[in-house]
């Protein structure tokens, strides 16, 4: 087993496996740019632990877990939102589904087609991105915050209203 305490721009799935290269590093959360774009710490760290094997003999496998800490915008309230992520996955790269069968349900299969390679950080990205709600909001009821925390109410019309105005019509009676 080889170890590297730094991560590499692109991962040779295939030759990392071989060799059962254990990878550990981190991240800048700048760096990943679609999760920069919605984190408000764009300057902490993504911390990242890629163990690559041979599953079966022949599908290249990584298991890892990604920790950190993203600072986001809560949907409801549009304060900070900090989320302590752990995210450990398994993935099996392969050409095509049917290299897929036969391997354990725990993990989640990346078609890589003819490449030989995959961006790190696309990697890194993918799971993080998978991992955090869909619209992040406090546990708390934080609702909508406004001035002098009163709570605005618009006067609306009922749209029937006009309806009221409009005599009906029964065979010439009012």
């Amino acid at each position: 087993m080889e170890k590297v305490k730094q991560l590499p721009t692109k991962i040779n799935f295939f030759n990392f496996a071989k060799k059962e290269v254990e990878l550990i590093g981190d991240l800048k959360i700048s760096d990943l740019s679609r999760l920069s774009e919605i984190a408000n710490n764009k300057n902490d760290l993504v911390e990242v632990d890629l163990s690559f094997h041979l599953e079966n003999g022949k599908t290249p496998c990584v298991e890892g877990i990604i920790k950190s800490k993203l600072v986001l915008d809560c949907q409801r309230c549009l304060d900070n939102l900090e989320l302590d992520l752990k995210v450990p996955f398994d993935i099996a790269f392969t050409k095509n589904e049917s290299q897929a069968e036969g391997l354990n349900d725990k993990f989640e299969i990346y078609l890589v087609g003819e490449d030989e390679e995959i961006d790190t950080k696309d990697l890194v990205t993918d799971e993080i991105l998978l991992s955090i709600p869909m619209a992040p909001s406090h546990e708390f009821d934080c609702g909508l915050k406004t001035d002098k925390g009163h709570i605005l109410q618009e006067v609306l019309e009922h749209p029937f209203d006009v309806l009221k105005n409009i005599k009906k019509a029964d065979f010439g009676k009012e």
